[in-house]
């Protein structure tokens, strides 16, 4: 991965963000390490997501997109 990174922003509910809080809490507590930020574990949230579907990845062709512009 390069150096270079780009902003996403994501919109959570305050349910959401307090659920995200208490398991990066309980996480540190177990590992007996300091709590990660939530940017980070959202990240590794993504990349794990990123890393499953790259591997169930399947090829792609044109008609199979037009069917989708045609939806």
């Amino acid at each position: 991965m390069d150096k270079l990174t780009k902003k996403l922003q994501v919109l959570l509910s305050e349910e959401e963000v307090s659920l995200i809080n208490r398991i990066i809490l309980n996480e540190a507590i177990e590992n007996e390490e300091r709590p990660i930020s939530i940017s980070a574990f959202i990240r590794e949230l993504i990349r794990k997501e990123i890393e499953n579907k790259v591997k169930d990845d399947k090829p792609f062709n044109k008609i199979d997109i037009r069917k989708l512009k045609d939806k």
